[in-house]
């Protein structure tokens, strides 16, 4: 009887095996593709509700994603930067490449500036930038500037708001981190940076 049974008990513990190993590994490229966007959205988080020209350093500081970022400095400008890409999906063709980057400058103890880049490969890079002040040639709060080469070359469209907007409370949801992990990606202004939704930006990408 034991003779009988042992090759029967041993299918059923390598099926068992070969099924979990299965499935750990469908868990484990599950977590690696929504890595990019979990990350992405605890960066957008992290520079959430910073006020430039209020802000301290040492308020800064005091938030857990700035305690392990390098802080890089040239004279008397320093900044943070965080980033992600969805690698393992643009590595396997499934989308193109789609990196966010946040910055935050500091100057004098001081928060001078917050930033945020989208980059997806195909579209000019756009940019989230507050400031303490507005700069000239925009009269309004956010600001749309576009940045041409001298040959009409679009390489760049930056959208600028001021300290006291209320953006700067709701920087997760103006920038969408679901696009680094999404198959395929995300292919309009509108779905990599939601703020912009009203801002007709589709047209200056083609």
């Amino acid at each position: 009887m034991r003779g009988k049974k042992g090759p029967h008990v041993k299918k059923i513990l390598i099926t068992i095996t070969f099924f979990g190993i299965l499935g750990a590994g469908v868990l484990f490229i599950k977590h690696v593709i929504a890595a990019p966007a979990r990350a992405t959205e605890r960066n957008l988080a992290a520079i959430n509700r910073l006020t430039v020209g209020n802000t301290t350093e040492a308020e800064l500081l005091a938030r857990k994603e700035f305690q392990t970022v390098e802080r890089k400095c040239f004279q008397d400008l320093c900044f943070y930067q965080m980033e992600a890409e969805n690698v393992f999906l643009n590595r396997l063709h499934l989308a193109p490449v789609t990196r966010t980057l946040t910055v935050v400058r500091v100057r004098d103890g001081l928060v001078t500036e917050v930033l945020v880049f989208t980059i997806r490969a195909g579209l000019p890079a756009i940019s989230l930038r507050q400031v303490p002040k507005m700069p000239p040639g925009c009269g309004s709060s956010p600001c749309v500037q576009r940045r041409v080469l001298p040959n009409k070359v679009l390489v760049g469209i930056g959208i600028t708001f001021s300290s006291e907007s209320g953006i700067r409370n709701h920087i997760p949801e103006a920038v969408s981190s679901e696009c680094l992990s999404r198959l395929h990606g995300c292919n309009t202004y509108a779905e990599l940076m939601p703020i912009t939704k009203n801002l007709n930006l589709e047209a200056d990408s083609r």
